[in-house]
């Protein structure tokens, strides 16, 4: 390799020092390494996949405001319950057949007994991650008893939070 460089302008270069190659491993120590590298891997997505299944498993509950004291709910209103676009209400609406009343212009308007339906089907989908005919075959086959374990989550969940608020008072 020579010292020097002489560029088309007349400029001499001096090359910086490369460094050597590394030596090979033997196989054995390259599928150890690979091996050690992938556990650390592995283990920072487990640590990630974690944090991330700790934030959706927070269930969701309704407001405590909400008591469907209405008869009827408009789609916005629903949707606003849930934080998801109407659309959503929409597709889950016609996916589920759900019989909605409907106004002479067309909007949609859902009784409190069908937003509990929704908010089954929203548990499933969101929440617990099945598929829209995942969620259809579970509704099914179990239709009463989710809506109702749901509803009575939902409720265990009110009181201890109430029985959190009175102990913390009392302290």
């Amino acid at each position: 390799m020579s010292e020097h460089i002489v560029t088309l302008f007349g400029e001499v270069i001096k090359p910086e020092p490369v460094a050597p190659l590394p030596k090979p491993r033997s196989k054995k120590k390259q599928d150890e390494s690979k091996t050690e590298e992938i556990a650390e891997t592995a283990a920072e997505v487990d640590a990630a996949t974690k944090d991330t299944v700790a934030e959706e498993k927070k269930e969701f509950d309704l407001p405590e405001e909400w008591e469907g004291d209405k008869k009827y709910y408009s789609i916005g209103e629903v949707s606003d319950l849930f934080k998801v676009k109407t659309s959503h209400i929409r597709f889950w609406t016609n996916e589920f057949k759900l019989k909605v009343r409907t106004t002479r212009k067309g909007d949609r308007l859902y009784t409190p007994e069908q937003i509990r339906e929704i908010k089954a089907i929203y548990h499933l989908v969101k929440e617990r991650g099945f598929t829209i005919s995942g969620a259809k075959a579970k509704l099914k086959a179990e239709n009463k008893r989710d809506v109702e374990t749901i509803d009575l989550n939902q409720s265990l969940t009110e009181l201890r939070n109430k029985l959190i608020a009175i102990r913390n008072q009392l302290v």
